[in-house]
């Protein structure tokens, strides 16, 4: 498992969060990074605790859809998109 991988399921088994696998998504311009979840492990998991196990990584600013998505009756997937804002905004004025 590569280095974001087994950090991001190193993150979230520390709050307790069981994830079934980390996979990152191959693409040149931005980290997209798909997460699997056994829904029967993870009852209450919600977008807010893996926010905050996230946000406990210092990896940047990362984006997350405000749902998850259904792989099958079993499994829950989230992807999440990290440094989605990384470059300040060019303000009119600064030029």
């Amino acid at each position: 498992m590569k280095a974001i991988e087994a950090k991001i399921k190193h993150a979230l088994s520390d709050k307790g969060i069981k994830c079934q696998s980390v996979y990152k998504m191959p693409d040149l311009d931005d980290t997209r990074v798909l997460l699997a979840f056994n829904s029967k492990d993870n009852r209450r998991l919600t977008i807010r605790k893996i926010k905050n196990a996230l946000t406990n990584l210092n990896g940047g600013d990362f984006k997350i859809p405000r749902e998850f998505q259904r792989l099958s009756s079993a499994f829950l997937h989230l992807e999440v998109t990290f440094g989605s804002r990384t470059e300040k905004p060019v303000t009119p004025g600064a030029m």
